[in-house]
């Protein structure tokens, strides 16, 4: 898991350094947008969701996100991690690739769409 956290921040910080050479105005923090989802299961009572962060520059992105759980009576739990990049190819069409982690951030699937 460490891997993944690291390799999202030296991408963050070469995309950083990639815009730093632009002339911009509005810096670093525009490249990076949090946020988060949440969601709840009628038949399992639980919420769930994920929190994370996008960053992007031109047309490539890369969100790494925390999933999370809750049920009544207990406490949040991280169900897992994703690491999701995507690069759009022409008008609305793009490419993607998810790396999915369980709950004990080992590897669970790579999809690709």
């Amino acid at each position: 898991m460490k891997s993944l956290f690291i390799a999202g921040a030296i991408i963050v910080l070469t995309s950083a350094s990639a815009q730093a050479e632009e002339p911009s105005k509005s810096g670093i923090m525009s490249l990076i947008k949090p946020d988060t989802s949440i969601e709840y299961g009628f038949k399992s009572k639980k919420w769930s969701g994920d929190v994370g962060a996008t960053a992007s520059l031109g047309k490539i992105s890369i969100r790494p996100a925390v999933d999370w759980s809750y049920a009544s009576g207990s406490s949040i739990s991280i169900s897992g991690a994703s690491l999701k990049s995507t690069v759009g190819l022409m008008g609305g069409l793009s490419t993607y690739s998810k790396l999915s982690l369980d709950g004990d951030f080992k590897y669970s699937d790579l999809s690709i769409g």
